[in-house]
């Protein structure tokens, strides 16, 4: 387990909740936590590469996801992939849902429209890129009722990544509590089975 930037131990004095100035209108701030968190979690897979034995498996939820679909299109030594949840495309997520709806309206005062931040935040996209590893290493579960991570979005990385092992749940971004046995069981059966010494 490992803190992304602005978030719990690593939240600012001034922030008002956990990784409120991760992702926000601050448009080079947004690019720079990105950086920060995909560089954060490299050191760490070489530090387990280094110092532990066994398969390096990440997963990530939610934003968690979106970093670690990041991080596998750069990162070599990964040997499993869950991504539970995944925004793929900040720049939709932000103008095209509720929850981004005050960064939206944000950046809108500050005169930025939607294809302007499509190109700042391109180089954050996932999509953009395959995975270092093998697709057959990768699992990933999308919610069908999301609305932090519209379906369209989910379905956008899957099909650019391949078309990897997925399950999509029938529930919302909610579903990561609601769901989390269902969550765990899908995910330990999946790494076993790929895992098998």
């Amino acid at each position: 387990y490992y803190t992304l930037p602005y978030h719990l131990e690593r939240q600012p004095e001034k922030s008002l909740y956990s990784g409120e100035f991760m992702v926000s209108a601050n448009i080079n701030r947004t690019v720079e936590s990105t950086r920060q968190a995909i560089v954060d979690l490299r050191a760490l897979i070489r530090w387990i590469k280094n110092n532990k034995q066994g398969p390096v498996i990440i997963i990530g939820v939610s934003l968690g996801g979106f970093i670690s679909n990041l991080v596998a299109t750069l990162e070599s030594e990964i040997d499993a992939l869950v991504s539970i949840f995944y925004s793929n495309r900040l720049s939709y997520s932000i103008w095209n849902t509720i929850p981004g709806k005050y960064i939206r309206q944000d950046l809108e005062s500050h005169g930025v429209n939607y294809n302007d931040l499509v190109k700042y935040w391109e180089l954050t996209e996932p999509n953009q890129a395959i995975p270092k590893m093998h697709k057959d290493n990768i699992l990933l579960i999308s919610a069908k009722h999301d609305q932090y991570v519209h379906i369209q979005e989910a379905d956008l990385l899957w099909e650019s990544w391949g078309k990897p092992t997925r399950y999509v749940y029938n529930c919302g971004h909610a579903g990561i509590v609601l769901k989390r046995k269902k969550i765990a069981k899908d995910t330990i059966s999946f790494l076993q089975n790929k895992l098998k010494r």
